[in-house]
């Protein structure tokens, strides 16, 4: 008895709210003009508020709903990934300028472009040989372009942390009087204030250093003192960056109540 008067009070409770969610859009339908534009833009809106209760869902316990939605939005986003590599990697930057390129080298002859147009059928030859991991027997030239990519991937990335470490290595050293390395008519508390500015910077710098440096035993006063600073630069750097962390996700959250409020129920600014 007591779990059909619970249906009961769900299947009451959800007319009930749906009753108030008609009633609500009805109200706000009243001083605006009707027309196919508006009621595709509040069926889209109507879409992003039940995903976005959906996935809140969560929060109470593991539903039906939620993962429908989940799996919804997973299939959503692969279909939008196919997509967008279709459309703007394999049509516009390799189909296209290789079409164009073959097409330019049999009807106006060798040029710069036609030739570099026709030569991107080299990756694409390349890259099919990916698909020979399915055959027992060629398997080994699927390996062909694994080893390309990694190769690539490899030197790309070394470049990039040596483009991205060495600004912050020469950016370290920071002169600890600043003198005429600000404006010429900075007066003294300005430079006073840059100079402690640059002298915490450097002293964080080197405790830190100090903190990870296992080369020699951190018994020794001159290591350890350096290294117990260290220790605390780093829990000042990982509270800031937890608490900017926790903000950015708190303004998400703002922004998704204020979807909520403002477009879909339009309790505020109606």
């Amino acid at each position: 008895m007591s779990a059909n008067w619970k249906r009961w009070v769900w299947l009451g409770g959800s007319l009930l709210l749906f009753a108030v969610l008609l009633w609500n859009e009805y109200r706000t339908m009243l001083p605006v003009p009707i027309g196919d534009h508006y009621f595709l833009t509040r069926t889209q809106i109507w879409l992003g508020a039940i995903g976005t209760l959906a996935v809140y869902s969560f929060l109470v316990k593991d539903n039906a709903v939620y993962q429908g939605f989940e799996h919804a939005f997973m299939g959503a986003a692969l279909g939008l990934g196919i997509a967008v590599t279709l459309r703007d990697v394999l049509v516009s930057k390799w189909w296209v300028p290789m079409w164009n390129g073959v097409k330019m080298l049999f009807s106006n002859g060798p040029s710069a472009e036609a030739v570099s147009g026709a030569l991107l059928l080299v990756p694409a030859v390349i890259g099919l040989l990916w698909y020979f991991q399915f055959s027992k027997r060629y398997n080994w030239l699927s390996r062909i372009p694994l080893c390309i990519g990694l190769g690539v991937g490899a030197g790309m990335g070394f470049k990039n942390i040596f483009n991205t470490l060495l600004p912050q290595i020469t950016s370290t050293f920071k002169p600890l009087w600043v003198g005429e390395y600000i404006r010429r008519d900075a007066t003294n508390a300005e430079r006073v204030a840059a100079s402690v500015e640059n002298l915490i910077f450097v002293v964080g710098t080197i405790s830190v250093i100090s903190y990870f440096f296992f080369a020699f035993g951190k018994r020794r006063y001159g290591i350890r003192a350096p290294a117990k600073l260290g220790r605390w630069y780093l829990m000042l750097s990982l509270g800031a960056f937890f608490g900017n962390t926790f903000m950015t996700r708190l303004t998400a959250l703002i922004g998704k109540f204020d979807f909520l409020f403002s477009e879909w129920l339009r309790v505020t600014g109606s």
